[in-house]
């Protein structure tokens, strides 16, 4: 029986994922307090999404016979490899991080919860399934886990790192189009979901009202904080006069 989106496999998967991910920051924020420590642990989670996204484009590659295939086609794809490059050898809130973290939450989370591809070959941990599902995940987990250690601070004055990346994603989907054939890429022609309107001319508006809203309400909560913080000086100050 072909493995199914919310069989026992993938809700197994997901209670793994979601046990090993409060676990490890649990003891990510307990232990790791200096930025040497945080930025060992945030390299090697980099250099696994790396193995896991190499390891899903070769798969892809080898297995449907055309190693151009190994370049990613996809947002999702190409995310997780920029991704782990920016974390590996970048510094801390480097300006790709600006782009890939949002793209590396929406797309991950999405294709956790609804991975239509589990259901293409026999087994959910064949080679392109798990290694798919694995570098997904990982680069959701990533985009949360920077945010909550304060590896990257979201700020919408770097809107123009979305543009610009979004931009290069789209040229390189025209180049692998209309050069190496790859009539899904970055969804440009054909949607991310087969019969749904879902192109990247669809996809793109969507995203810019949920990253706008997402910075909305960051900046509120970062009022907020730094009004209640001024109120408790103030009172301290009271106190101790």
């Amino acid at each position: 029986m072909m493995p199914q989106i919310f069989g026992w496999e993938h809700l197994t998967f997901l209670a793994a994922f979601l046990a090993v991910t409060i676990g490890g920051t649990i003891l990510i924020k307990k232990f790791a307090k200096s930025e040497k420590s945080q930025d060992i642990i945030v390299r090697i989670l980099g250099f696994f999404l790396f193995v896991f996204v190499v390891w899903n484009r070769l798969s892809i590659a080898i297995l449907g016979g055309n190693l151009w295939k190994i370049i990613p086609d996809s947002f999702c794809g190409m995310t997780s490899l920029v991704f782990s490059l920016a974390i590996m050898f970048g510094k801390r809130n480097n300006a790709v991080l600006h782009f890939v973290v949002y793209l590396g939450f929406v797309g991950g989370l999405l294709t956790i919860l609804y991975p239509d591809f589990i259901s293409a070959y026999s087994s959910f941990l064949h080679t392109i399934t798990i290694s798919g599902i694995l570098h997904h995940a990982t680069s959701f987990y990533l985009s949360i886990l920077l945010q909550i250690i304060g590896w990257f601070i979201p700020n919408w004055r770097k809107w123009y790192c979305l543009l610009i990346g979004t931009t290069a994603y789209i040229l390189l989907g025209l180049f692998q189009i209309y050069v190496l054939n790859f009539s899904k890429a970055f969804y440009i022609n054909k949607p991310a979901v087969s019969g749904t309107p879902l192109t990247v001319w669809v996809i793109i508006p969507i995203f810019a009202v949920g990253y706008t809203l997402y910075m909305v309400i960051l900046e509120q909560i970062r009022k907020y904080r730094a009004k209640k913080k001024d109120v408790v000086e103030k009172m301290i100050e009271i106190i101790k006069s």
